[in-house]
């Protein structure tokens, strides 16, 4: 759009008075029956009278002391195996609980080392703003909103609002851009990793998840909402206000008449401007693992990153719009002529964003 019961009391735990116990008061004991002769009592009082007991020579009672230790030795060892069997065979029958990870995650996401989202983030200003001046064929800057537009803000500050599912490869084209733009005017925390659907176009897209994000920023706010898992799965509810957002804007001319309306992914930035579908084309990372997903983004090497990078810097241009060019160190290096960029017109350049099939159906409310 991200019992068991134990039965107790009855007559089992009654003990039955024992047979020849105490009859009388104080002092009454308990009358012992004699014990017949033979060993199966053991002691003196077993042998006939007039017997001697054996002796034991030092020699036989250091040997009964080897044999003990010995048995007692060959027990611990039998404890000890016995111990690691059943470890083995309960790890193998899955009775074990497996290691957890974070605490949050949902099918399909995953753990990601900090260092890989440090890496995206550092991806300078200046980066992506000579790509975002190089890259208008490969890449499309959101679309302008009309002054009616409902204005955006959340603590007094613009809101961009993300409506997006972790199945949808678009979305996850589009989260490499926000991830590198965003990053610039605050701080993510929480982000991990995951791909999209394995059965859809452009299967198994590695991505960030947004989904128990956060963002942290004294100039911006942003809001994610990831409807679905990427097995289709359901995870988050648009709130009311944002579903309207959503069905107002979604819509023809924003997107064409081939994609139809309630498509993601579905930005709405602050009131002023709109992003639906991805900015650029990411099916070469169909399939690719996250860590070389990260290197591939981030060089500067490819078609792909160069796209992402452009992306990122039309973003950030439209961001400093909203945020009045704060923080100055981030709005400083943008060119007038990225600040505020939108598209023209949806058959403007030759990016991805101009044809059908970029944006994925979002479910109907």
């Amino acid at each position: 759009m991200a019992t068991k019961q134990q039965s107790s009391g009855g007559s089992a735990g009654k003990v039955p008075p024992r047979p020849g116990g105490r009859s009388g008061g104080p002092g009454n004991k308990a009358s012992v029956p004699p014990r017949p002769s033979g060993r199966a009592g053991g002691g003196a009082a077993s042998r006939p009278a007039g017997r001697a007991a054996p002796r034991v020579s030092a020699r036989q009672l250091a040997q009964r002391r080897r044999q003990r230790s010995i048995y007692m030795a060959l027990s611990g060892v039998g404890v000890v195996v016995v111990v690691v069997v059943v470890i083995i065979a309960v790890s193998l029958t899955g009775t074990t609980k497996k290691p957890k990870t974070s605490a949050g995650l949902v099918k399909g996401e995953y753990d990601i080392p900090a260092s890989l989202v440090a890496k995206v983030e550092a991806v300078p200003v200046n980066k992506l703003v000579a790509a975002a001046l190089a890259g208008k064929s490969i890449a499309t800057p959101p679309q302008a909103l009309p002054a009616k537009a409902q204005a955006l803000t959340s603590g007094g500050k613009p809101e961009v609002l993300y409506i997006g599912a972790e199945y949808c490869p678009y979305c996850a084209a589009e989260r490499w851009a926000m991830v590198l733009a965003l990053s610039k005017f605050g701080t993510f925390s929480g982000l991990h990793g995951t791909s999209s659907s394995a059965t859809d176009v452009n299967a198994s897209t590695p991505t960030f998840a947004f989904y128990h994000s956060t963002f942290t920023s004294k100039y911006l706010a942003f809001t994610p909402v990831e409807t679905e898992n990427n097995t289709y799965g359901s995870l988050q509810t648009p709130s009311s206000a944002e579903q309207a957002l959503l069905t107002k804007w979604d819509v023809p001319p924003y997107v064409s008449s081939v994609q139809q309306d309630g498509s993601i992914p579905f930005v709405y930035m602050g009131g002023k401007y709109v992003q639906i579908g991805a900015q650029y084309n990411a099916s070469p990372m169909s399939g690719m693992q996250f860590t070389k997903a990260v290197s591939y983004v981030t060089s500067g090497a490819n078609a792909t990153s160069k796209a992402a990078m452009a992306a990122a810097g039309y973003l950030v241009g439209d961001i400093c719009a909203l945020t009045h060019g704060q923080p100055a160190s981030v709005c400083s290096q943008v060119p007038k002529s990225l600040v505020g960029i939108t598209t023209t017109s949806r058959s403007s350049g030759k990016s991805s964003e101009s044809t059908p099939g970029t944006t994925a159906k979002a479910p109907k409310k």
